[in-house]
């Protein structure tokens, strides 16, 4: 477990991260729900697609956040059994 301190100091980072001033609030959550995704956190992933409402994101747009994740994450397969064939990693056009 955390004490007091460290999810005190984790939630202030993660706070930082999720309202950044550099990110719109939709680009932000949308990077937010593909890194759950990406990371197989389906606590995360819930939490995430109980907001999508609320802040007006569409299922299309989860949709299109997904297909991105499952893009890069087949691709990161591809090349990791390119390099462990012994071939020369080709990353997609």
């Amino acid at each position: 477990m955390l004490s007091e301190t460290q999810m005190k100091a984790f939630n202030e980072f993660y706070g930082t991260a999720r309202n950044n001033r550099t990110l719109d609030e939709k680009t932000t959550f949308l990077v937010h729900m593909a890194a759950s995704m990406a990371v197989g956190c389906y606590p995360c992933m819930k939490h995430y697609l109980s907001q999508a409402d609320d802040l007006g994101i569409s299922g299309e747009e989860i949709g299109a956040v997904l297909s991105i994740v499952m893009a890069v994450s087949s691709g990161r397969v591809m090349m990791q059994f390119s390099e462990a064939s012994g071939q020369e990693p080709s990353p997609p056009h």
